[in-house]
């Protein structure tokens, strides 16, 4: 997997905002999507506060590494994948975590299986999906061509 378009793919979903920001979940927000957890110095900042680019790119780097462990621990074929499932599923386990990512137990079993299309079927019956579509979708589009 190329961890650079991951990288692009990700800055694309997610936006990246040098600040503090409230996500539309209301969490506290930081760069690339960095939800903001008490270890984080910048969690008791106020909304608006900036962080600079090297804060933003050391958190992204931390969160993809954590997102591509997770997505080697759920899919254990992950290495075996064509490179397009490899970036869809990575890119999951960035928007979702682990915990969430591993309920999705019928595309596993369907990605464990090289039958994608199966999996985008099970992608697309989903909560995340109905949450949100218009990044499921691309996602969904994407499994289903591979």
């Amino acid at each position: 997997m190329n961890t650079a378009d991951l990288i692009s793919e990700i800055k694309a979903e997610e936006g990246e905002l040098l600040q503090v920001y409230l996500c539309p979940a209301g969490y506290k927000t930081v760069g690339v999507g960095h939800k903001l957890v008490p270890a984080d110095p910048e969690y008791d900042w106020p909304v608006g506060a900036p962080i600079t680019q090297g804060r933003s790119d050391e958190l992204l780097e931390r969160d993809l590494s954590i997102a591509l462990a997770d997505a080697y621990w759920t899919f254990s074929n992950l290495n075996e994948l064509p490179d397009e499932a490899q970036l869809v599923l990575a890119n999951m386990a960035f928007n979702l975590g682990r915990v969430r990512l591993s309920k999705f137990a019928k595309m596993k079993r369907a990605v464990e299986s090289f039958n994608f299309s199966a999996a985008a079927d099970e992608m697309q019956d989903s909560l995340w999906a109905r949450q949100l579509p218009a990044r499921s979708g691309r996602l969904i589009n994407r499994m289903r061509n591979v």
